[in-house]
């Protein structure tokens, strides 16, 4: 398995994030650190021969956004299998066995873990989408641990094999922070991939109201606009270019997702889906 890691002026938490990753029963086969145009020298550190000799590689870029790292980091591993990790997490140590075997039985599928907030004993395994926002609300784990079907694979951390990675031809493209994960659940969706819980891997993660650098009042909204474009029609596309228009400089982050890419991305997405939208959102419950 290999370990892809994005990560921006995260300081300590980055690196007891891969401490409780190497902490672990299984560990990766090798871990690319994707650092995302950070300052505080947290990256660095991950340079030293300690480091190094746990398979620990650091890839440094232009500050792209979560959705652009994880591509780059991609780009650079050699294994089968995928796991990509937010770098604020701390993993009991059979998650990744677990995930292991799991992408074992389903290398088709995309795979979701149980999570936790820190100091929290109380686990959510996946999401739906609940609005026009496409905010999402955490499912509860079963309690069989058997794998079972979901809307979304939260992106603080999912596992595939590298073969349904490209498949779906990586993350979209999106600005900074927020909705790459429910755009390549969506993808996933339409090629007939399913997306699948693993409640028996369990990890924490630290769940924030503001990352520790700055994000332009703009990109979400931007990521709104482009999700709508590419994947919705009629009602539920303008639902959510509506919520758009109340946005920080709402006129310019239309103007930049109509003149994207998102026709392209939207004719290809058609000519290879395998289900529709609306069947996702009949499978999973509407948001209305």
């Amino acid at each position: 398995m290999s370990l892809v890691v994005s990560s921006l002026d995260e300081n300590t938490e980055l690196h007891d994030t891969l401490l409780s990753v190497y902490a672990g029963s299984v560990v990766p086969a090798e871990t690319v650190v994707v650092d995302d145009g950070g300052t505080d020298g947290s990256c660095a550190v991950l340079k030293e021969a300690a480091w190094r000799e746990r398979g620990v590689v650091v890839h440094r870029i232009e500050r792209s956004g979560v959705a652009a790292a994880r591509n780059a980091g991609v780009a650079l591993t050699q294994s089968p299998y995928l796991l990509f990790l937010d770098a604020h997490c701390r993993l009991d140590r059979d998650c990744l066995a677990r995930l292991e075997r799991a992408l074992s039985a389903r290398p088709d599928a995309v795979l979701a873990p149980a999570v936790c907030d820190f100091d929290s004993t109380v686990y959510g395994c996946g999401a739906r989408l609940i609005d026009a926002e496409l905010r999402v609300r955490w499912l509860p784990p079963r309690t069989d641990d058997a794998f079972h079907p979901l809307p979304i694979a939260p992106g603080g951390c999912l596992a595939l094999s590298r073969a349904t990675f490209d498949r779906l031809n990586g993350f979209g493209s999106f600005r900074e922070l927020g909705l790459e994960d429910i755009d390549f659940s969506l993808r996933a969706w339409r090629a007939g991939i399913d997306v699948l819980a693993v409640p028996s891997a369990r990890l924490a993660h630290r769940f924030r109201p503001n990352p520790p650098y700055r994000l332009s009042s703009a990109s979400r909204a931007y990521n709104v606009a482009r999700v709508a474009l590419v994947h919705f029609d009629g009602a539920r596309r303008e639902q959510c270019l509506r919520t758009v228009i109340g946005a920080p400089r709402a006129a310019g982050v239309l103007v930049d997702a109509f003149v994207s890419d998102w026709e392209q991305q939207r004719a290809l997405l058609a000519a290879t889906s395998s289900r529709t939208v609306e069947a996702f959102f009949d499978c999973f419950g509407d948001w209305r």
